[in-house]
């Protein structure tokens, strides 16, 4: 059963997708919240996770970050330290519904939502299992990635200037979210990508691309591989696919720098996007056991 809800975080009204299990009524559930990646709304993430999860025996719930989709705030901005602050008062929505353990409650992040959900198991022990699927591990090393020397000076004298045009005018100008080809975006995909984000359009087409400076600063200070190994005793895992040359290496560094309880799971010949439909079902099953075996 699928039902759009809303809470409230920061004082902004956000707007999120609950996902219970059918023949549900009257029964509690084992909770998830699922923390989408970069510019994505809770329409545009794949439902395919959901599913997984609802069939699993969970409820599921997905939000619309601020700025996204139904819920308020400065629209296609993605901050996330704020983002990592409504997904942790996504966990007190959850522990409200009749439907939930309140003692129950897991969270699978993908993408930059991967990292996010380390900061979160790291300050909230509400969470009792995280999983992190092709995460980004470092904001400004994913930025970098594809930039010259000279390119990424450039950037950076574009977020110091809109520094000062923020507190001057209370607004940071906009700026590209994705671009295939040239610099002048938060994210570059590379065109060798173009096969991969064909298969992603579903994801990518509800998303719309304008961010702002703002997001880029943001993401400066975005470094999940710093605090990683605050997240034990809380048992964490990795999924990784294996020809992920967006976020490379990222899921290896935070795993060896990890504490137990901790498990790493590599998708064979798996490039990023794939677990957004392609192979989400894969992807799912070592997270499913995951969560079983800490959760129910």
């Amino acid at each position: 059963m699928r039902e759009r809800i809303s809470y409230y975080s920061d004082g902004l009204k956000l707007s999120g997708i609950l996902n219970t299990p059918d023949n549900s009524q009257g029964k509690r559930f084992p909770g998830v919240v699922l923390v989408p990646g970069f510019m994505s709304t809770a329409d545009a993430f794949f439902p395919g996770f959901a599913d997984e999860l609802n069939k699993g025996g969970f409820v599921s719930l997905t939000m619309d970050f601020r700025g996204f989709g139904q819920s308020e705030g400065v629209r296609g901005e993605v901050i996330p330290y704020l983002q990592i602050y409504d997904a942790s008062n996504a966990i007190s929505y959850l522990q409200s519904r009749p439907e939930v353990y309140p003692d129950k409650i897991a969270i699978l992040g993908v993408s930059l939502g991967g990292g996010e959900v380390a900061y979160i198991a790291a300050r909230d022990r509400r969470v009792k299992a995280v999983a992190s699927m092709v995460l980004v591990g470092d904001g400004e090393r994913r930025m970098r990635r594809f930039r010259t020397e000279q390119q990424w000076q450039t950037l950076m004298q574009k977020v110091q200037e809109d520094r000062i045009n923020r507190v001057l005018t209370g607004k940071s100008k906009d700026f590209h979210g994705f671009l295939n080809e040239g610099t002048d975006s938060v994210l570059i995909m590379p065109p060798d990508l173009s096969s991969s984000l064909k298969d992603a359009e579903q994801v990518e087409k509800e998303k719309g691309n304008r961010t702002t400076l703002a997001t880029v600063d943001g993401w400066l200070d975005y470094k999940p591989e710093e605090i990683i190994d605050k997240v034990s005793p809380t048992p964490i895992l990795f999924v990784q696919a294996e020809k992920d040359v967006l976020e490379a290496d990222d899921a290896d560094i935070l795993y060896r720098k990890a504490k137990e309880p901790k498990k790493l799971f590599t998708l064979k010949d798996g490039v990023h996007f794939d677990v957004y439909g392609k192979r989400t079902n894969e992807a799912m099953k070592p997270v499913l056991e995951w969560f079983r075996q800490y959760l129910q």
